[in-house]
């Protein structure tokens, strides 16, 4: 929901020196947004590198702020929702894109199309997220996607490639084809409002993604549930595919022999929870783009729907 224009007096800025083309092409981003706000007080704290930073820093001047200005990638704009989250704060976000791939709800303009921001025609607007949980601890929010694989998306210079995620972990981008999440114990089910327990899906699969659901499936039968759950207003999904489908590296000739590609969908909504079991050794939990932890066979993920998970300002669309 849009409310009346926001006024900033005091901006807080974090950039992710490690988002997209690097450190230089971040700082040169973050000058010019910046020089948008000179009118504003602003606060910079130093950011150590590493997400724990990011969220730490994001929770310690939210109210000290009236909004906080973040540069980066899904990743870094879903890194400073959780630091809010934690800390219980309303700080609204101004989400610059400047990451690998920049395609959550968290991006306010992307950072080819600062000038685009006129700070007083902001207005703020609710996101909804997905809250993840490893063991029953909760360890992040996904705006744009929570995905179950051992593959994340980076850049390499100015090219998106496909890593190992458990590599990347450790600071290695090693180009790999995905290989499956899912193993024979494999099990996905939702404990719809508390009592209802419904199994979603048993056995292998290729990779398993939740997102809130957005309204331009709206009518889009190719969606498949998707649609129908866009046209009942439900806020969010899984899918859980047959094959792995973050792959970059696989050929035309190769997709056509695969298909077809199954996927099972089924919708959550608040007060829901989706809890996965039985994965396959060295799966990584990744949100928003960010690898966040390897999984082991005896892990168990479980993931909810928040309405209001982060508030953020968007250009007026009056």
């Amino acid at each position: 929901m849009r409310s009346k224009r926001y006024h900033i007096s005091k901006l807080g800025v974090i950039a992710n020196p490690e988002a997209g083309s690097g450190e230089d092409v971040i700082e040169d981003i973050a000058q010019k947004a910046m020089a948008i706000f000179r009118e504003c007080s602003i606060i910079r704290p130093a950011l150590d590198r590493g997400r724990n930073a990011t969220v730490s820093i994001a929770g310690e001047i939210a109210r000290q702020v009236d909004a906080i200005l973040v540069i980066g990638g899904d990743g870094t704009m879903s890194d400073v929702a959780y630091g809010l989250y934690g800390t219980g704060a309303d700080t609204p976000v101004i989400g610059i894109g400047a990451g690998s791939t920049n395609a959550g709800p968290l991006i306010t303009e992307k950072a080819g199309r600062i000038e685009g921001i006129i700070p007083e025609d902001l207005t703020i607007c609710e996101v909804g997220g997905i809250i993840a949980a490893l063991n029953k601890k909760e360890i992040g929010l996904g705006f744009n996607d929570v995905v179950l694989g051992d593959t994340v998306l980076t850049t390499l210079g100015t090219k998106v490639i496909q890593v190992s995620a458990a590599e990347f972990m450790k600071g290695r981008k090693i180009h790999v084809s995905p290989s499956r999440a899912g193993t024979g114990d494999s099990e996905v089910f939702i404990i719809r409002q508390k009592t209802e327990i419904a199994l979603i899906h048993k056995g292998e699969f290729g990779q398993m993604f939740a997102a809130p659901i957005e309204a331009r499936y709206l009518g889009k039968g190719l969606a498949g549930g998707v649609s129908l759950a866009a046209a009942l207003g439900l806020p969010a999904g899984i899918a859980i595919t047959s094959e792995p489908l973050i792959n970059f590296s696989i050929e035309v000739k190769e997709l056509l022999a695969m298909e077809p590609v199954v996927t099972r969908y089924a919708s959550f909504r608040e007060g829901d929870e989706v809890v996965v079991r039985g994965l396959k050794e060295g799966t990584c939990l990744n949100i928003d783009g960010n690898p966040l932890a390897l999984l082991g066979s005896d892990d168990e993920v479980s993931l909810g729907y928040i309405p209001s998970a982060v508030k953020m300002l968007k250009k007026n669309d009056s």
